[in-house]
């Protein structure tokens, strides 16, 4: 009898997912946080509850999680055929009226969680011919939802995650996919309208455990049609056509101010010293944000030898700190009580970053934790503390992304989670910033040589299953940061977007960077994969 792992089975999608599978010849094991009550009486009631069984587990605790899948191994041994993520949380409202626990709690639970269960689920996958792992996503992942900010960054992340793994699991034989239900539709107080359908949700994900071989399953006709103008329809005119139909409050043209301080984080190094550097060439004020001062030597000399010293501000800030945070924008406050207009904030700049690369059943889940620690939740610590002080007199903010936000790769997955949580956040953030005239932007770099690829950031084992494409993609990694730019054009297009006109949420930078904005939405994931092992040698 096959054997299926199905998360969040106490109710919704997850316990019809549960059922409709036992009825089907699967033994199942749910996992959730609940006494499997609901569970054990749907199957009870559908002549399967034999053939159902329950643990409870918090998903989102990773030694949980290993003790359930070691007495699931225990009980069924070490074959799995197939695992499906169906839990998931959502809270709506504006941003700024989210605490920081819903906001984590949604991230934990939709994109965390499952990255927990499928690391340990992975040794018995790999070891069972044709396995698969099903990701329930949503429509809220793949174009932004006004009041779902985090939801939606929640899901865009598991998207991302999910095509890379997708690639990387493509060779050892265990099959991926996403099935993606409509959001409910959102207005000015929230999510309003119709319930879900979660027969068809359930039918969809059994549907991919058992046959449909596509990566992408948007379900309905709201999520295909959002699936369809994934990276052919331009994102400020989707955003037209929601804020329209929601009725939602008219936007402003982002401001764009002369005078005043933009902020910077992550400015010891890479990007975020050449933009601070840019930044004060062209005029402006910089408050020059770092984790540790004492490595300010590099930015001292690149101000000092074009005599910009005077128009920068060196801080230290640690992104994932709150403390450190609250010091450095009490900081500006005051200069802005000091200097009036010319020491308010008007932009912030979000570069600090961190990357951990490699397959990633192999890399340390502490390196993981400390990238969505630094990349997403850092972020979204100094735009909230931002937004605050900019929604009087508007602005912009800049989030340095990067190309692996537009296509997942193989080696990638979790870098990409990071990535792509943020630019999903960003982008419904953007329907509750444009009314107060505060514009922003993604901009998207592709390869380039920076602090971002020191070495101990790359992880895998030379005897490991992973070992031939782990090797493939470092040597294609190393040939693009040869053939990459000068980090100065991608400062260039960040101090750009504070001085425009016109603002495109997106702006990919470099060459390999428009090759895959192209491609976005476009090439099918059968092709992208075959062009991709041939050009590295897998096939």
């Amino acid at each position: 009898m096959r054997t299926a792992i199905v998360t969040g089975s106490s109710s919704g999608v997850g316990l019809a997912v549960a059922v409709e599978l036992a009825s089907r010849g699967w033994q199942v094991i749910g996992l959730d946080l609940g006494d499997g009550t609901g569970l054990r009486g749907a199957a009870k009631f559908a002549g399967v509850g034999d053939t159902v069984g329950h643990l409870e587990t918090d998903v989102t605790d990773r030694t949980q999680v290993s003790l359930s899948m070691a007495r699931i191994t225990a009980s069924f041994g070490d074959r799995l055929g197939a695992l499906v993520n169906c839990a998931e949380m959502s809270a709506s409202g504006p941003f700024d009226e989210l605490s920081d626990r819903a906001l984590r709690q949604q991230f934990d639970q939709n994109l965390t969680g499952a990255m927990n269960v499928t690391r340990a689920a992975l040794p018995s996958l790999r070891s069972t011919t044709g396995s698969r792992i099903v990701n329930l996503s949503s429509s809220a992942g793949l174009s932004g939802v006004p009041g779902m900010a985090g939801f939606s960054g929640s899901k865009w992340g598991l998207e991302g995650w999910t095509e890379a793994i997708a690639h990387e699991l493509h060779p050892l034989g265990v099959g991926v996919a996403l099935v993606e239900p409509p959001v409910l539709t959102s207005g000015p107080g929230g999510t309003t309208g119709g319930e879900m359908d979660q027969i068809a949700v359930a039918d969809a994900v059994v549907a991919a455990v058992e046959g449909r071989r596509r990566l992408r399953q948007p379900v309905g006709f709201s999520a295909r049609a959002h699936c369809a103008a994934r990276g052919v329809v331009p994102t400020g005119l989707q955003r037209a056509i929601v804020s329209r139909s929601a009725g939602l409050e008219a936007a402003r043209q982002p401001v764009r101010h002369d005078d005043g301080v933009v902020l910077v984080t992550g400015a010891s190094t890479g990007f975020g010293l050449e933009v601070v550097v840019e930044l004060a060439r062209r005029g402006r004020r910089v408050a020059a944000t770092m984790r540790d001062t004492s490595r300010r030597g590099k930015l001292d000399e690149a101000l000092g030898v074009d005599g910009l010293s005077e128009r920068v501000e060196i801080l230290e800030m640690d992104v994932t700190d709150p403390g450190s945070i609250y010091d450095v924008f009490t900081a500006v406050d005051r200069w802005e009580h000091v200097a009036g207009e010319k020491g308010r904030l008007v932009g912030v700049v979000n570069n600090a970053g961190v990357r951990a690369v490699g397959a990633f059943e192999e890399i340390p889940p502490a390196a993981v934790e400390h990238m969505m620690e630094v990349n997403l939740f850092g972020t979204m610590a100094v735009t909230r503390a931002a937004l605050s002080r900019m929604r009087s007199h508007g602005g912009r903010i800049v989030f340095v992304s990067s190309s692996s936000a537009l296509v997942g790769e193989p080696t990638w997955a979790a870098y990409a989670a990071t990535k792509w949580a943020v630019e999903g956040w960003a982008e419904s953030l953007a329907f509750e910033t444009a009314p107060h005239g505060i514009g922003l932007v993604l901009v998207e770099p592709g390869a380039y040589a920076t602090g971002l690829n020191r070495a101990g950031t790359s992880f895998g084992s030379e005897d490991g299953p992973y070992h031939l494409v782990n090797e493939a993609m470092a040597e294609a990694d190393r040939r693009q940061l040869e053939r990459g730019g000068d980090p100065v054009d991608v400062a260039r297009v960040v101090a750009a977007a504070f001085d425009s006109r016109r603002l495109p949420i997106r702006r990919p930078v470099g060459r390999d960077a428009r090759l895959r904005w192209l491609t976005r939405g476009v090439v099918p994931q059968g092709v992208q994969r075959w062009v991709r092992d041939r050009t590295l040698g897998l096939q």
